[in-house]
């Protein structure tokens, strides 16, 4: 009876329902075997064999659950730490892909006002040309007449006329011829200055939009170059974005199934309390 209630006591102590059902079975052979000591002694070590066996089932268990776990942990691991790398470099191709948008954007505009600019310079050379070209016709036909004015004069009156002295009518015929070709020497060079003035102004304006046009197409060849490298890179850039983002989700993929088995062996090798019977 001691030793059923020892064992009995020791069951419910450690809640093993193996301890328990020995009592059980003490009880029993004690009170139906022949030899109860004998029986008691075969189910005891009965029990023993069948806890040595559990135990070395249950260390190789053990040291399964412990491989498996130790490699599905570093598997996690390594899939978590490429991930990590795939979403860095994914970040910074998708910050660099939204900079070189942004930088074409603002090329694109620069462009465009180039090319509003070099037409409205276009336009205004166009007008200041034809300005000039009638400017220089005038000029040309005031000083074209004056000059044919004072030939007619000079030969009429004759330029000893002019130069000499004289008296009477005379005088007053030559000291008229003087004073009309003086005022037409003096529309003659303001003629001739007007004229020189405005090719000297029309060749200024034409050297300067010489200039800011060659800038302008120097400008524009430039940014178009580089909108293109940039648009390449760009090209590229999301070419990469495209793989890496199929990378990490295979990883991603590879990872769940890991943690997956993780869940598992967690459920097959941490041991769960049994329920015991008072």
């Amino acid at each position: 009876g001691n030793v059923v209630s020892e064992v009995m006591a020791l069951g419910r102590d450690a809640k093993d329902r193996q301890l328990a059902m020995l009592a059980m079975r003490i009880r029993t052979a004690a009170t139906s075997a022949a030899d109860p000591f004998a029986k008691i002694k075969g189910l005891i070590e009965d029990m023993v064999a069948r806890l040595e066996k559990e135990a070395a089932e249950e260390a190789s268990a053990k040291a399964f659950c412990d491989s498996e776990t130790a490699k599905a942990n570093a598997k996690k691991d390594d899939h978590d730490s490429e991930i990590s790398k795939l979403t860095s470099r994914l970040d910074f191709a998708k910050s660099r892909v939204a900079q070189l948008q942004r930088q074409i954007a603002t090329l694109a505009d620069e462009l465009k006002n180039t090319a509003s600019e070099q037409s409205e310079a276009e336009k205004t050379r166009t007008e200041e040309h034809a300005s000039f070209k009638q400017a220089e016709a005038d000029y040309e036909a005031g000083l074209e007449g004056v000059n044919t004015a004072l030939k007619v004069l000079r030969d009429y009156f004759g330029t000893s006329f002019v130069q000499q002295p004289a008296t009477g009518t005379h005088s007053k015929k030559g000291g008229a011829a003087s004073s009309v070709i003086g005022i037409l020497e003096v529309a003659a060079t303001d003629f001739g200055r007007l004229l020189a003035e405005a090719r000297e102004t029309e060749e200024s304006a034409v050297s300067d939009y010489e200039a800011m046009s060659e800038d302008n197409k120097i400008s524009t060849q430039t940014k178009k170059q580089d909108i293109k490298y940039k648009a390449e890179e760009m090209t590229d850039l999301n070419q990469k974005i495209s793989e890496q983002s199929n990378d990490r989700a295979g990883e991603q993929e590879e990872m769940d199934a890991v943690i997956e088995y993780l869940s598992k062996l967690n459920d097959q090798c941490v041991a769960k309390p049994e329920p015991y019977e008072e």
